[in-house]
Protein backbone atom coordinates (compact mmCIF):
# COMPACT_ATOMS: atom_id res chain seq x y z
CA UNK A 1 0.00 0.00 0.00
CA UNK A 2 1.08 3.79 -0.48
CA UNK A 3 2.61 5.05 2.55
CA UNK A 4 -0.04 5.09 4.82
CA UNK A 5 0.19 7.28 8.24
CA UNK A 6 -2.13 9.40 10.40
CA UNK A 7 -1.95 12.41 8.20
CA UNK A 8 -3.29 10.12 5.24
CA UNK A 9 -6.09 9.02 7.14
CA UNK A 10 -6.94 12.98 7.96
CA UNK A 11 -5.96 14.11 4.01
CA UNK A 12 -7.81 11.44 2.72
CA UNK A 13 -11.12 11.10 5.20
CA UNK A 14 -12.91 13.82 3.26
CA UNK A 15 -13.25 12.18 -0.08
CA UNK A 16 -12.67 8.39 1.20
CA UNK A 17 -16.51 7.86 1.67
CA UNK A 18 -18.45 10.25 -0.64
CA UNK A 19 -16.91 10.21 -4.01
CA UNK A 20 -19.06 9.36 -6.80
CA UNK A 21 -18.60 6.61 -8.96
CA UNK A 22 -17.22 9.04 -11.51
CA UNK A 23 -15.66 7.07 -14.32
CA UNK A 24 -15.17 8.05 -17.87
CA UNK A 25 -16.31 10.00 -21.10
CA UNK A 26 -18.42 7.84 -23.62
CA UNK A 27 -16.80 8.58 -27.18
CA UNK A 28 -19.09 9.88 -30.07
CA UNK A 29 -19.75 6.92 -32.15
CA UNK A 30 -19.69 3.27 -30.03
CA UNK A 31 -22.00 1.56 -29.12
CA UNK A 32 -22.82 2.30 -25.38
CA UNK A 33 -24.43 -0.70 -23.92
CA UNK A 34 -25.99 -3.92 -25.32
CA UNK A 35 -29.55 -5.48 -24.67
CA UNK A 36 -29.97 -8.33 -22.44
CA UNK A 37 -32.57 -11.32 -23.18
CA UNK A 38 -35.20 -9.56 -21.33
CA UNK A 39 -34.70 -5.92 -23.19
CA UNK A 40 -32.70 -4.27 -20.23
CA UNK A 41 -28.95 -2.62 -20.38
CA UNK A 42 -26.18 -5.27 -19.58
CA UNK A 43 -22.96 -3.37 -18.43
CA UNK A 44 -20.26 -4.35 -21.33
CA UNK A 45 -17.60 -2.90 -23.13
CA UNK A 46 -16.62 -2.80 -27.17
CA UNK A 47 -13.80 -5.10 -28.02
CA UNK A 48 -10.93 -2.24 -27.85
CA UNK A 49 -11.99 -1.13 -24.52
CA UNK A 50 -12.41 -5.03 -23.14
CA UNK A 51 -8.95 -5.25 -23.70
CA UNK A 52 -7.50 -2.76 -22.17
CA UNK A 53 -9.61 -2.79 -19.22
CA UNK A 54 -9.16 -6.54 -18.73
CA UNK A 55 -5.31 -5.37 -18.56
CA UNK A 56 -5.97 -2.49 -16.27
CA UNK A 57 -7.97 -5.31 -14.28
CA UNK A 58 -4.91 -7.68 -14.11
CA UNK A 59 -2.73 -4.70 -12.82
CA UNK A 60 -5.30 -3.84 -9.94
CA UNK A 61 -5.10 -7.09 -9.12
CA UNK A 62 -0.93 -7.23 -8.58
CA UNK A 63 -1.36 -4.27 -7.20
CA UNK A 64 -3.41 -5.88 -4.34
CA UNK A 65 -0.33 -7.32 -2.54
CA UNK A 66 2.31 -5.31 -4.14
CA UNK A 67 1.82 -2.02 -3.42
CA UNK A 68 1.18 -2.73 0.12
CA UNK A 69 4.15 -5.17 0.47
CA UNK A 70 6.30 -2.16 -0.97
CA UNK A 71 5.14 0.18 1.23
CA UNK A 72 6.08 -2.00 4.58
CA UNK A 73 9.01 -2.45 3.20
CA UNK A 74 10.00 1.01 2.85
CA UNK A 75 9.10 1.51 6.85
CA UNK A 76 10.60 -1.56 7.37
CA UNK A 77 14.28 0.14 5.90
CA UNK A 78 13.72 2.98 7.55
CA UNK A 79 13.64 1.09 10.43
CA UNK A 80 16.55 -1.23 9.56
CA UNK A 81 18.82 1.26 9.07
CA UNK A 82 18.18 3.22 11.50
CA UNK A 83 17.42 6.33 9.15
CA UNK A 84 14.91 7.98 12.13
CA UNK A 85 17.66 7.27 14.66
CA UNK A 86 19.77 9.32 13.00
CA UNK A 87 17.11 12.10 12.00
CA UNK A 88 16.81 12.37 15.91
CA UNK A 89 20.27 12.39 16.84
CA UNK A 90 20.81 15.14 14.74
CA UNK A 91 17.66 16.96 16.33
CA UNK A 92 19.30 16.81 19.68
CA UNK A 93 22.27 18.30 18.82
CA UNK A 94 19.90 21.44 17.23
CA UNK A 95 17.56 21.53 20.67
CA UNK A 96 17.45 19.63 23.60
CA UNK A 97 13.50 20.61 23.74
CA UNK A 98 11.18 17.71 22.59
CA UNK A 99 8.94 19.55 20.68
CA UNK A 100 11.52 21.23 18.75
CA UNK A 101 13.19 17.79 17.46
CA UNK A 102 9.93 16.94 16.87
CA UNK A 103 9.51 19.58 14.18
CA UNK A 104 12.82 18.55 12.91
CA UNK A 105 12.31 14.63 12.49
CA UNK A 106 9.22 14.22 11.77
CA UNK A 107 9.14 16.47 8.35
CA UNK A 108 12.22 14.68 7.37
CA UNK A 109 10.77 11.15 8.21
CA UNK A 110 7.63 12.26 6.05
CA UNK A 111 9.80 13.65 3.06
CA UNK A 112 11.53 10.49 2.92
CA UNK A 113 9.16 8.03 3.27
CA UNK A 114 6.83 9.95 0.60
CA UNK A 115 9.84 9.99 -1.58
CA UNK A 116 10.29 6.52 -1.16
CA UNK A 117 6.72 6.13 -2.45
CA UNK A 118 6.88 7.96 -5.02
CA UNK A 119 7.41 5.47 -7.80
CA UNK A 120 4.32 3.76 -7.50
CA UNK A 121 2.76 7.31 -7.64
CA UNK A 122 4.30 7.84 -10.82
CA UNK A 123 4.01 4.37 -11.83
CA UNK A 124 -0.15 4.98 -11.52
CA UNK A 125 0.35 8.46 -13.59
CA UNK A 126 2.09 6.44 -16.03
CA UNK A 127 -0.76 4.19 -16.50
CA UNK A 128 -3.08 6.61 -16.72
CA UNK A 129 -1.43 8.35 -19.44
CA UNK A 130 -0.57 5.04 -20.97
CA UNK A 131 -4.29 4.14 -21.04
CA UNK A 132 -5.85 7.52 -21.89
CA UNK A 133 -7.23 8.47 -18.36
CA UNK A 134 -5.20 10.61 -17.74
CA UNK A 135 -3.84 13.78 -20.05
CA UNK A 136 -1.78 16.31 -17.09
CA UNK A 137 1.36 16.57 -18.08
CA UNK A 138 4.40 15.12 -16.02
CA UNK A 139 5.26 19.07 -14.86
CA UNK A 140 2.08 20.05 -13.70
CA UNK A 141 1.78 16.03 -11.89
CA UNK A 142 4.72 17.05 -10.39
CA UNK A 143 3.70 19.99 -8.70
CA UNK A 144 0.58 18.55 -7.69
CA UNK A 145 2.82 15.65 -5.98
CA UNK A 146 4.64 18.30 -3.95
CA UNK A 147 1.77 20.22 -3.04
CA UNK A 148 0.50 16.69 -1.58
CA UNK A 149 3.67 16.40 0.33
CA UNK A 150 3.63 20.25 1.65
CA UNK A 151 0.00 19.46 2.57
CA UNK A 152 1.33 15.84 4.50
CA UNK A 153 3.79 17.62 6.04
CA UNK A 154 2.27 20.62 7.40
CA UNK A 155 -0.74 18.25 8.89
CA UNK A 156 1.20 15.05 9.70
CA UNK A 157 3.64 17.12 11.38
CA UNK A 158 0.65 18.28 13.73
CA UNK A 159 -0.84 14.94 14.30
CA UNK A 160 2.65 13.51 15.04
CA UNK A 161 3.72 15.88 17.42
CA UNK A 162 0.84 16.21 19.50
CA UNK A 163 0.27 12.40 19.24
CA UNK A 164 3.78 11.91 20.89
CA UNK A 165 3.35 14.63 23.34
CA UNK A 166 0.39 12.32 24.62
CA UNK A 167 2.64 8.83 24.37
CA UNK A 168 5.20 10.78 26.36
CA UNK A 169 3.06 11.89 29.40
CA UNK A 170 0.28 8.63 29.37
CA UNK A 171 2.49 5.50 28.30
CA UNK A 172 -0.65 3.42 29.31
CA UNK A 173 -2.99 5.19 27.66
CA UNK A 174 -2.03 7.59 24.66
CA UNK A 175 -3.53 5.73 21.71
CA UNK A 176 -6.99 6.87 23.37
CA UNK A 177 -5.54 10.75 24.16
CA UNK A 178 -3.83 10.67 20.69
CA UNK A 179 -7.00 9.52 19.22
CA UNK A 180 -8.54 12.72 21.17
CA UNK A 181 -6.50 15.14 19.53
CA UNK A 182 -7.10 13.83 16.10
CA UNK A 183 -10.68 14.65 15.91
CA UNK A 184 -10.49 18.20 15.65
CA UNK A 185 -7.43 17.56 13.38
CA UNK A 186 -9.17 15.66 11.13
CA UNK A 187 -13.01 17.39 11.08
CA UNK A 188 -10.42 20.86 10.11
CA UNK A 189 -9.15 19.26 7.81
CA UNK A 190 -11.99 17.67 6.32
CA UNK A 191 -14.04 21.72 6.64
CA UNK A 192 -11.42 23.33 4.72
CA UNK A 193 -11.03 21.21 2.26
CA UNK A 194 -13.45 22.03 -0.18
CA UNK A 195 -12.42 25.89 0.45
CA UNK A 196 -8.35 25.30 0.60
CA UNK A 197 -7.12 22.00 -0.26
CA UNK A 198 -9.41 21.04 -3.55
CA UNK A 199 -8.17 24.81 -5.07
CA UNK A 200 -4.82 24.07 -5.04
CA UNK A 201 -5.36 20.90 -7.56
CA UNK A 202 -7.82 22.40 -9.67
CA UNK A 203 -10.50 25.21 -10.87
CA UNK A 204 -13.52 26.03 -9.50
CA UNK A 205 -16.60 27.95 -10.76
CA UNK A 206 -19.90 28.04 -9.73
CA UNK A 207 -22.17 25.94 -12.05
CA UNK A 208 -24.99 28.46 -12.69
CA UNK A 209 -22.23 30.99 -14.61
CA UNK A 210 -20.60 27.60 -16.50
CA UNK A 211 -23.80 25.81 -17.53
CA UNK A 212 -26.97 27.52 -16.51
CA UNK A 213 -29.29 25.39 -18.32
CA UNK A 214 -27.93 22.31 -16.12
CA UNK A 215 -28.39 24.49 -12.53
CA UNK A 216 -32.58 24.66 -14.06
CA UNK A 217 -32.62 21.15 -14.92
CA UNK A 218 -31.10 19.97 -11.51
CA UNK A 219 -33.45 22.51 -9.29
CA UNK A 220 -36.19 20.28 -10.40
CA UNK A 221 -34.17 17.27 -8.44
CA UNK A 222 -33.50 19.59 -5.49
CA UNK A 223 -37.88 20.48 -5.08
CA UNK A 224 -38.35 16.83 -5.73
CA UNK A 225 -36.31 16.19 -2.30
CA UNK A 226 -37.61 18.73 -0.73
CA UNK A 227 -34.16 20.00 -0.33
CA UNK A 228 -32.56 23.10 -0.20
CA UNK A 229 -28.98 23.35 -2.23
CA UNK A 230 -28.63 27.04 -2.92
CA UNK A 231 -26.99 27.72 -6.15
CA UNK A 232 -24.13 29.47 -4.60
CA UNK A 233 -23.13 25.63 -3.58
CA UNK A 234 -22.67 24.14 -6.87
CA UNK A 235 -20.03 23.97 -8.25
CA UNK A 236 -18.36 23.01 -11.89
CA UNK A 237 -14.72 21.69 -11.64
CA UNK A 238 -11.95 21.79 -14.26
CA UNK A 239 -11.06 18.28 -14.54
CA UNK A 240 -10.39 18.13 -17.96
CA UNK A 241 -6.79 19.69 -17.55
CA UNK A 242 -5.77 16.46 -16.23
CA UNK A 243 -8.35 13.59 -16.61
CA UNK A 244 -10.41 12.25 -19.01
CA UNK A 245 -13.27 10.77 -17.00
CA UNK A 246 -16.74 12.26 -15.89
CA UNK A 247 -17.68 12.60 -12.27
CA UNK A 248 -19.21 14.64 -9.53
CA UNK A 249 -18.77 14.83 -5.78
CA UNK A 250 -19.83 15.96 -2.62
CA UNK A 251 -16.98 17.41 0.10
CA UNK A 252 -17.24 19.65 3.10
CA UNK A 253 -19.84 20.03 5.69
CA UNK A 254 -21.60 22.95 7.50
CA UNK A 255 -20.92 26.06 5.88
CA UNK A 256 -18.07 24.33 3.39
CA UNK A 257 -20.03 21.54 2.25
CA UNK A 258 -21.15 21.65 -1.62
CA UNK A 259 -21.73 19.85 -4.87
CA UNK A 260 -19.09 19.49 -7.53
CA UNK A 261 -19.70 18.23 -10.72
CA UNK A 262 -16.52 18.26 -13.47
CA UNK A 263 -16.37 19.65 -17.03
CA UNK A 264 -15.92 15.89 -18.23
CA UNK A 265 -19.40 14.84 -16.89
CA UNK A 266 -21.22 18.18 -18.44
CA UNK A 267 -19.96 17.28 -21.64
CA UNK A 268 -19.98 13.59 -22.24
CA UNK A 269 -23.48 13.15 -20.66
CA UNK A 270 -26.53 14.71 -21.56
CA UNK A 271 -28.94 16.25 -18.82
CA UNK A 272 -31.12 13.71 -18.29
CA UNK A 273 -28.01 11.77 -17.22
CA UNK A 274 -26.71 14.27 -15.20
CA UNK A 275 -29.79 14.82 -13.37
CA UNK A 276 -29.51 11.28 -11.61
CA UNK A 277 -25.43 11.64 -11.20
CA UNK A 278 -26.19 14.69 -9.11
CA UNK A 279 -29.38 12.73 -7.57
CA UNK A 280 -26.62 10.53 -6.34
CA UNK A 281 -24.22 13.21 -5.16
CA UNK A 282 -27.49 14.77 -3.20
CA UNK A 283 -28.07 11.76 -1.50
CA UNK A 284 -24.71 11.96 0.09
CA UNK A 285 -25.53 15.76 0.84
CA UNK A 286 -28.94 14.46 1.90
CA UNK A 287 -27.96 11.39 4.14
CA UNK A 288 -25.19 12.77 5.84
CA UNK A 289 -22.78 10.58 4.61
CA UNK A 290 -19.61 13.42 5.05
CA UNK A 291 -20.52 13.73 8.81
CA UNK A 292 -21.51 10.00 8.86
CA UNK A 293 -18.13 9.29 7.21
CA UNK A 294 -16.14 11.56 9.64
CA UNK A 295 -17.70 9.45 12.54
CA UNK A 296 -16.60 5.95 10.35
CA UNK A 297 -12.46 7.38 9.91
CA UNK A 298 -12.51 8.59 13.31
CA UNK A 299 -13.96 5.04 14.86
CA UNK A 300 -11.58 3.30 12.65
CA UNK A 301 -8.58 5.81 13.79
CA UNK A 302 -9.32 4.71 17.28
CA UNK A 303 -9.24 1.08 16.51
CA UNK A 304 -5.95 1.18 14.67
CA UNK A 305 -3.92 3.37 17.50
CA UNK A 306 -5.26 0.72 19.79
CA UNK A 307 -3.90 -1.61 17.94
CA UNK A 308 -0.97 -0.25 17.70
CA UNK A 309 -0.92 0.24 20.99
CA UNK A 310 -0.94 -3.50 21.98
CA UNK A 311 1.56 -4.39 19.71
CA UNK A 312 4.95 -1.38 19.76
CA UNK A 313 5.71 -2.67 23.46
CA UNK A 314 6.51 -6.52 21.96
CA UNK A 315 8.12 -4.66 18.85
CA UNK A 316 9.95 -2.46 20.67
CA UNK A 317 11.61 -5.36 23.04
CA UNK A 318 12.06 -7.51 20.18
CA UNK A 319 13.70 -4.97 18.14
CA UNK A 320 14.37 -1.85 19.82
CA UNK A 321 18.21 -2.26 20.29
CA UNK A 322 18.45 -3.02 16.80
CA UNK A 323 16.92 0.07 15.66
CA UNK A 324 18.17 2.32 17.58
CA UNK A 325 14.99 3.06 19.41
CA UNK A 326 15.21 4.02 22.87
CA UNK A 327 11.61 3.91 23.96
CA UNK A 328 8.25 4.29 22.52
CA UNK A 329 8.30 8.12 22.98
CA UNK A 330 11.56 8.82 21.10
CA UNK A 331 11.11 10.00 17.56
CA UNK A 332 12.94 7.06 16.49
CA UNK A 333 9.86 4.91 16.91
CA UNK A 334 7.94 6.86 14.30
CA UNK A 335 8.66 4.76 11.70
CA UNK A 336 7.37 1.80 13.62
CA UNK A 337 4.22 3.31 14.89
CA UNK A 338 3.60 4.32 11.14
CA UNK A 339 4.52 0.52 10.17
CA UNK A 340 1.57 -1.09 12.55
CA UNK A 341 -0.97 1.11 11.45
CA UNK A 342 0.02 0.84 7.86
CA UNK A 343 0.22 -3.16 8.58
CA UNK A 344 -3.61 -3.01 10.24
CA UNK A 345 -5.18 -0.56 8.02
CA UNK A 346 -4.15 -3.22 5.06
CA UNK A 347 -5.88 -5.67 6.99
CA UNK A 348 -8.69 -4.24 7.02
CA UNK A 349 -8.84 -2.79 3.90
CA UNK A 350 -12.12 -4.69 3.16
CA UNK A 351 -13.91 -3.15 6.20
CA UNK A 352 -13.27 0.29 5.01
CA UNK A 353 -14.55 -0.44 1.65
CA UNK A 354 -17.42 -1.96 2.57
CA UNK A 355 -18.48 0.51 4.24
CA UNK A 356 -17.55 3.15 1.69
CA UNK A 357 -20.06 0.47 -0.74
CA UNK A 358 -22.86 0.79 1.21
CA UNK A 359 -22.92 4.68 1.44
CA UNK A 360 -22.82 4.43 -2.38
CA UNK A 361 -25.44 2.06 -2.38
CA UNK A 362 -28.11 4.69 -0.50
CA UNK A 363 -27.21 7.27 -2.58
CA UNK A 364 -27.43 5.10 -5.87
CA UNK A 365 -31.16 4.44 -4.90
CA UNK A 366 -31.71 7.96 -3.13
CA UNK A 367 -30.46 9.12 -7.24
CA UNK A 368 -33.25 6.87 -8.48
CA UNK A 369 -35.91 7.86 -6.69
CA UNK A 370 -35.00 11.63 -6.87
CA UNK A 371 -35.63 11.48 -10.68
CA UNK A 372 -38.25 8.82 -11.13
CA UNK A 373 -40.61 10.62 -12.82
CA UNK A 374 -38.74 13.76 -13.85
CA UNK A 375 -37.21 11.78 -16.18
CA UNK A 376 -38.69 9.65 -18.91
CA UNK A 377 -37.50 6.10 -18.87
CA UNK A 378 -35.58 7.25 -15.28
CA UNK A 379 -34.19 3.36 -14.90
CA UNK A 380 -32.63 3.45 -18.18
CA UNK A 381 -31.26 6.51 -17.75
CA UNK A 382 -29.81 5.98 -14.64
CA UNK A 383 -28.35 2.47 -15.75
CA UNK A 384 -26.76 4.64 -19.04
CA UNK A 385 -25.32 6.78 -16.80
CA UNK A 386 -23.46 4.04 -15.02
CA UNK A 387 -22.36 2.82 -17.93
CA UNK A 388 -20.68 5.60 -19.53
CA UNK A 389 -18.79 6.11 -16.32
CA UNK A 390 -17.63 2.54 -16.09
CA UNK A 391 -16.91 2.37 -20.21
CA UNK A 392 -14.83 5.08 -19.52
CA UNK A 393 -12.90 4.70 -16.41
CA UNK A 394 -12.30 1.45 -18.37
CA UNK A 395 -13.82 -0.89 -15.13
CA UNK A 396 -13.78 -4.34 -16.57
CA UNK A 397 -16.97 -6.41 -16.46
CA UNK A 398 -16.30 -9.22 -15.39
CA UNK A 399 -14.99 -8.62 -11.91
CA UNK A 400 -14.60 -10.82 -9.40
CA UNK A 401 -16.96 -10.74 -6.19
CA UNK A 402 -13.69 -11.53 -3.97
CA UNK A 403 -11.95 -8.11 -6.38
CA UNK A 404 -15.02 -6.14 -5.31
CA UNK A 405 -15.16 -7.04 -1.77
CA UNK A 406 -11.35 -6.15 -1.04
CA UNK A 407 -10.77 -3.42 -3.48
CA UNK A 408 -13.77 -1.89 -4.59
CA UNK A 409 -14.92 1.42 -2.22
CA UNK A 410 -18.10 1.68 -4.67
CA UNK A 411 -20.04 -1.23 -6.28
CA UNK A 412 -19.03 -2.80 -9.37
CA UNK A 413 -20.78 -1.46 -12.69
CA UNK A 414 -22.19 -4.55 -13.89
CA UNK A 415 -24.05 -4.82 -10.74
CA UNK A 416 -24.99 -0.80 -10.72
CA UNK A 417 -26.48 -1.30 -14.02
CA UNK A 418 -28.62 -3.99 -12.98
CA UNK A 419 -30.06 -2.45 -9.43
CA UNK A 420 -30.75 0.81 -11.32
CA UNK A 421 -33.24 -1.44 -13.82
CA UNK A 422 -34.45 -3.44 -10.74
CA UNK A 423 -35.30 -1.13 -8.46
CA UNK A 424 -38.89 -0.22 -8.90
CA UNK A 425 -40.73 -0.17 -5.44
CA UNK A 426 -43.59 2.19 -7.49
CA UNK A 427 -44.98 -1.00 -9.35
CA UNK A 428 -45.83 -2.75 -6.29
CA UNK A 429 -47.33 0.42 -4.40
CA UNK A 430 -44.50 0.33 -1.69
CA UNK A 431 -43.09 3.52 -0.46
CA UNK A 432 -39.54 4.61 -1.79
CA UNK A 433 -37.02 4.38 0.76
CA UNK A 434 -35.93 8.31 1.15
CA UNK A 435 -37.52 10.34 -1.37
CA UNK A 436 -41.05 9.62 -0.10
CA UNK A 437 -42.95 11.77 -2.45
CA UNK A 438 -41.27 10.64 -5.98
CA UNK A 439 -44.02 9.25 -7.99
Amino acid sequence: MRFVSLVALALVCSGLWCRAAGQTPVSAGIQPATRGAVGGIEYSLPPDKLQKALALYRLDQLSLILEPLYGLLVLIALLYFAIVARFRTFAEGISKRRWMQGLIVVPLFLIAASTLTAPIDMYHHHIGLEYGLSVQGWGSWWRDWLKTLLLTVIVGTILLVLMYFMVRRSPRRWWFYGWLICIPVVVFVMFISPLVIEPMFYTFSPLEQTNPELVTQIERVVQRADLEIPRSRMYSMNASEKLTGDNAYVSGFGASKRVVVWDTTQKHMTNPEIMFVFGHEMGHYVLNHIVKGIVATLLFMLALLYLAFLCCGWMLHRWGAKWQIREIGDWASVPMLMLLLSFFAFATTPLQNGVGRYFEHQADTYGLEAIHGLVPDSKIVAAQSFQILGENWLEYPDISDAFEWWAADHPITRKRVQYAQDYDPWADGKRPEFVKDSR
